[in-house]
Parts: structure tokens; C-alpha cells; sequence
């Protein structure tokens, strides 16, 4: 398959990564990839290699070390040499390898992308998919560099606008494609909820990487606070990452072991989010989560901090949005659906309903992209109105 119009012709985009981990943005950079390549278009990644990407599953892939660009790289100078490696290796790549237009994701790969370009005329897009809130300010200074920025949060836009100096007619509001959600037969579902309650009555469950930014530390406040009034409710992470061991250690500090447990990373995420009763998220900082539509698929309620695009799409009729970090608030909102005997199963029907909406469906806004893309490329198509 190609393009719908045949005289636009086949575009040869180079989507640039930090390193190609699980995660929600690989996941986005991977399932537009797909898309991409199925319409007759050539995508290249490049980044560092990880789980999901690298040289040993990608026919076309660049290793650069981007991975050493951002605070993995340790001291100022080190991540520096990194920059000026990485920009040298594309630039060079580039020299050898026609490309219509250069889409990062993140900060890191956005400055190796724009050191390698100067002077080829090579448009460059970035995607700004969430930070800590005190790094918009020197996000925005290198994105303003760019030809375009794209976030899937209206918040977020207004973020990069007003904090981070983006002038606003570079920003473009795209979401993100979540793919929908498989079939899992009901005795499975039944089965693992059985396991996972382990003789509790309700189940939480939590969709996270196990680091700084996804706040598991609050998580584990929260079951401290609620398992004092309310015993019988189970709560469950799925999911790895380098903070694992630290929390497991604060978990057993905090005694909430009997309440709380670590799965580890799953492979079918709908299953788990299908036998609880909610999905909770405590992070620090989100652009627009994958996890909270994940949610919607599976019809299961959802409670998750304020973090900018959260709030686009969680309401009253699905969940609750709290404060950022505020225990109580969080542990009010979680007791207060689960005790309510008709609120879970009717949020649970309207987040159902949600998941069916245009800005979900991954080929909707996957042609999205492609209309962007074509309009960097001055292939004479307007780009999507934000």
C-alpha cells in the first residue's frame, strides 16, 4: 500500500530516539513506524538499542549513543563529547542517505538532530511527550530550533508556549495511536483476578515503569494510608525499571508488602487492567499516558494525578484527576469509587466508550502524521489543523 494520493510519492523519514526501551514512547515511535512503512514510505530509526529496537531487529537503524546525551552520560563534558559524537556519525549518515525530513523524540535526540543537520536544509520535528515541569524552560530554548514541535497534550502546548518560549505557531497537537485492546477470555480474567486479590475483595492496579517520574513511592504512601481503613482492598504493579529494588526495600519499610505487590514487567497489559476494579497512576509529570487509555479499553475506572494531559482526558463520568503527590487526595478518590456500589461499573462503561474516540484509534492519527510529514517535506499538503 502507498500513499492515498500516488503523486506525493514515498517519504524517507529518519524518527530519532534516546534508546529504544519499553516504554510508551517506543511504543508510539514503533507503531508509527509500522504504519509508515506499510504505506510504502521508508522509515529509519536511530537512538541508542535497547529492548525493543536496535541493529539486531532493524534492517534500517543507526546506533548512536543519544542514550549518553541526557543525564546516563554523568558529568557535563562527557555528555557533551557524547553530543558531538552522535551529531558527527549522523551528519555523516546523512550525507550518504537522502532523507525528506528528521522526527525526534525527546530532547536529547532533538540536539544530536539539529547539530547534524546545519547547512542541509533538512526539516527537523521534535515530539516533546512530558518532562519534569522545571525542565520546560530549557526543553523549549533547543525546541524553538526546530521546524515543528508536536505534543499529544493541548496542555502541554501551552506549557511549551507560555514556560518554554515555543512560539506557538511552531506547535502542533497530534495524539497518540494506542492499538485496541486484544480479546482475553473471561475465565482468564477471572483466573488472574483470583491470583492477584489473594483474598481481598478489590483490586488496584498500577501500569508503570519503575522510576522517579511515575511516583511509585507516593503509590506506596497511598496503600500505607488506605490498608488502615479499608483492609480488603489489593493493589498491584506491573512493571520494571532501574528503581525496582529501592522500592520493593521502601514497600517493606513502609509494611504494605500483605497489600501491595510487584509483577514486574507484563506482556498483555489489557489482561491485568481487565481484572482489576481500577486503574491508579501517581506520577510526577505525563504529556498523554498510554496506560490511561490502556484503561478506557478494558473498561476499568481510572484515578491519576493532574500531570498536564491526564487532565484531557480523564472526567467525573470515568474517574478521578487529584493533585499531584497529595496522598490523601489520592487515597479519598480511590476509597470513594471503590466503596460506591454502582460508581466502578458505570465509569467503567463510560471509559469504554471513550477508548472508541478518533484521537485513540492509531489509524486516524497515524494519517495525521503523514499529512504533517508531507507538508515538512513541501509536498504541497496542509498539515492536520491542531
Amino acid at each position: 500500500m502507498t500513499s492515498d494520493d500516488p503523486g506525493l510519492g514515498r517519504l524517507h523519514v529518519l524518527e530519532m530516539q534516546t534508546q529504544f526501551g519499553v516504554g510508551g514512547i517506543t511504543r508510539h515511535v514503533l507503531s508509527l513506524r509500522d504504519w509508515m512503512r506499510a504505506r510504502g514510505h521508508r522509515i529509519t530509526l536511530a537512538g541508542t538499542s535497547d529492548a525493543w529496537a536496535g541493529p539486531e531487529t532493524e534492517s534500517d537503524y543507526l546506533e548512536l549513543p543519544i542514550k549518553f546525551i541526557s543525564d546516563f552520560g554523568g558529568s557535563v563534558p562527557a555528555r557533551l563529547t557524547n553530543a558531538c559524537r552522535a551529531a558527527w556519525t549522523l551528519r555523516r549518515w546523512l550525507k550518504a542517505n537522502r532523507v525528506d525530513l528528521i522526527h525526534a523524540h525527546e530532547s536529547a535526540p532533538m540536539l544530536a538532530a539539529n547539530l547534524a543537520r546545519m547547512g542541509t536544509g533538512i526539516p527537523l520535528a521534535v515530539t516533546y511527550h512530558g518532562s519534569d515541569p522545571s525542565r520546560i524552560a530549557s526543553f523549549g530554548k533547543i525546541a524553538s530550533k526546530a521546524d515543528l514541535v508536536i505534543t499529544p497534550s493541548h496542555r502541554s502546548a501551552e506549557d511549551l508556549a507560555k514556560i518554554g518560549g515555543v512560539p506557538e505557531a511552531k506547535i502542533m497537537v497530534l495524539g497518540l495511536g494506542v492499538t485496541p485492546a486484544p480479546d482475553d477470555p473471561p475465565d482468564e480474567i477471572a483466573a488472574l483476578r483470583r491470583e492477584l486479590l489473594a483474598g481481598g475483595e478489590k483490586l488496584v492496579i498500577t501500569v508503570a515503569r519503575l522510576v522517579h517520574q511515575k511516583g511509585i513511592d507516593i503509590l506506596i504512601d497511598v496503600v500505607a494510608r488506605i490498608m488502615r481503613d479499608h483492609p480488603e482492598l489489593r493493589f498491584v504493579v506491573a512493571g520494571d525499571g532501574p528503581d525496582e529494588a529501592k522500592l520493593k526495600a521502601l514497600a517493606k519499610e513502609r509494611g504494605v508488602e500483605s497489600h501491595l505487590r510487584f509483577l514486574g514487567r507484563v506482556s498483555r497489559p489489557h489482561l491485568y487492567l481487565r481484572a482489576a476494579d481500577l486503574f491508579l497512576l501517581t506520577s510526577r509529570w505525563e504529556a498523554l499516558p498510554f496506560t490511561i487509555v490502556e484503561a478506557f479499553q478494558a473498561g476499568t475506572p481510572s484515578v491519576s494525578a493532574a500531570c498536564s494531559g491526564v487532565v484531557e482526558l480523564i472526567d467525573d463520568e470515568v474517574g478521578r484527576v487529584v493533585p499531584i503527590g497529595d496522598v490523601d487526595a489520592i487515597a479519598t478518590a480511590v476509597t470513594e469509587i471503590l466503596t460506591n456500589d454502582t460508581l466502578p461499573e458505570s465509569m467503567g462503561i463510560a471509559a469504554l466508550a471513550k477508548s472508541k474516540l478518533d484521537r485513540f484509534d492509531p489509524d486516524w492519527v497515524h494519517r495525521q502524521f503523514e499529512k504533517t510529514y508531507f507538508s515538512l517535506a513541501g509536498r504541497g499538503v496542509s498539515p492536520p489543523a491542531a
